[in-house]
């Protein structure tokens, strides 16, 4: 086979021309001794896979040959195969036979395989929330350690929009504050190379979306639920709806008229006087005796504080909405955290811890998260759904869970101007609006 390629690489310098490149064929196993000696038109050569010798002086004096490419992993390769050649590159895999050969030559090693790229994100990226590249399979060096220099590009622009500091560091995470395809461009060092390789694109939306509920009031269609992301924290990030989704009461049971504020469970309060009816007081519609296993139902009834749990927006939360507008793998990313329930500032109380997956957040998390008085992340509108449910939250309100200045009140935020009242509104009120919050799992 060999004698045959060298009669037809002569042939080809007979017709005419200087012999650039030797690419030989895949099933080329020996390179015969001798075989290209003194070429000196010789410039580049391809080794395949299936090359399993080099035989002795086989491209010795060959003094133009200057990138050698092997993809053979542990062809024998004679002492004296190439010598004569001097300042050659050489392509091959990290401890091949043409790897240690080439080095004890003095030849420049560039590597094949020196590194992998993969990349870790949230399940479906958005801006806020940060993408994860890793190096995988690095290149085991002879001497000194790996280095990486991470350079992330967005589609379309020709600079990096960020470059890393250099680090031994196979992991690099970095945040996108818009949407758009963005890359990573990995550079290796060495003190055998400088490897450069690019990673796949990652297309990141505005917005994370997870879930779907109806919010066009056009149920031929399905609404996917936008959520905007308030904080990151290790591998969890606080997310909640860009929207107001729904118009509803904190906790009403309509027919008794004082209601208390607890996100655990709101209850009808122990004074000891109430009234049924949402109406005039009137010592015809006076009660009294209520306690938490003692409480009025809409029958006329007595049950236990449990019995009003339904009507309340922390089980429309985490059972309502977590059990229809997510799917088994989506309720999986939804994480169940314990809430502390602070007192409000005025010192009503805010009641037990509770465990939920999905809930509105606290006077102190929005302060936290959405800091200042017009921040925009507090700003919002409706859905067309939730202004059908009660066209008089005209400001797009919604509901925090905290106790306001008294215990029938629950604080809210004025989603047009986002201003946030301490005073509150009462929990029984219908025309306030659901912005649910949750953390999700990112990676």
């Amino acid at each position: 086979m060999i004698k045959r390629i060298i009669a037809v690489l002569l042939a080809l310098m007979l017709c005419g021309g200087a012999l650039a490149e030797a690419v030989f064929t895949l099933n080329v196993n020996t390179i015969e001794d001798e075989a290209f000696m003194n070429d000196t038109a010789l410039t580049s050569i391809s080794l395949p896979a299936s090359t399993l010798y080099i035989g002795n002086n086989a491209f010795a004096n060959c003094t133009a040959l200057k990138t050698i490419y092997c993809l053979s992993p542990d062809a024998v390769i004679e002492e004296n195969a190439f010598d004569g050649v001097t300042g050659a590159e050489v392509y091959c895999y990290i401890d091949s036979t043409m790897d240690v050969y080439a080095r004890a030559k003095g030849f420049t090693v560039k590597y094949l395989d020196s590194f992998e790229i993969e990349y870790e994100t949230a399940f479906n990226p958005c801006a806020g929330i940060p993408l994860t590249w890793k190096v995988v399979k690095p290149m085991s060096t002879h001497s000194g350690k790996n280095s990486y220099v991470y350079e992330i590009y967005k589609q379309g622009e020709s600079e990096p929009v960020h470059v890393s500091a250099s680090t031994e560091s196979t992991q690099y995470k970095w945040t996108p504050d818009s949407a758009g395809s963005y890359y990573a461009r990995i550079t290796l060092t060495n003190p055998l190379t400088v490897s450069t390789q690019t990673s796949e694109e990652i297309s990141v939306s505005d917005k994370l979306y997870i879930g779907v509920y109806e919010q066009d009031a056009n149920e031929n269609t399905q609404d996917a639920l936008e959520w905007t992301v308030l904080s990151v924290q290790g591998d969890k990030a606080l997310v909640i709806t860009t929207y107001v989704i729904k118009n509803a009461s904190y906790f009403n049971p309509s027919w008794i008229k004082y209601k208390y504020t607890y996100w655990s469970g709101s209850y009808i309060g122990t004074i000891s006087v109430n009234y049924r009816g949402s109406g005039p007081e009137s010592d015809a519609s006076r009660i009294t005796g209520i306690t938490p296993t003692h409480i009025p139902l809409k029958n006329g009834s007595w049950g236990v504080e449990a019995d009003l749990y339904p009507l309340h927006a922390r089980y429309w939360c985490n059972e309502t909405f977590y059990n229809s507008a997510f799917t088994d793998e989506e309720r999986a990313r939804i994480m169940l955290v314990t809430n502390t329930n602070e007192n409000s500032p005025d010192g009503i109380k805010g009641g037990p811890d509770t465990q939920d997956h999905v809930f509105f957040l606290s006077y102190n998390e929005a302060n936290a998260y959405m800091p200042g008085s017009g921040n925009a992340l507090r700003k919002t509108t409706q859905t067309t759904v939730a202004k059908n449910e009660n066209k008089s939250n005209t400001g797009s309100v919604w509901w925090l869970r905290s106790p306001g200045k008294y215990r029938v009140n629950a604080m809210y935020i004025t989603g047009t101007g986002g201003s946030l009242s301490t005073y509150g509104s009462d929990v029984g009120h219908s025309d306030m609006g659901y912005r649910p919050a949750m953390w999700v799992k990112i990676s």
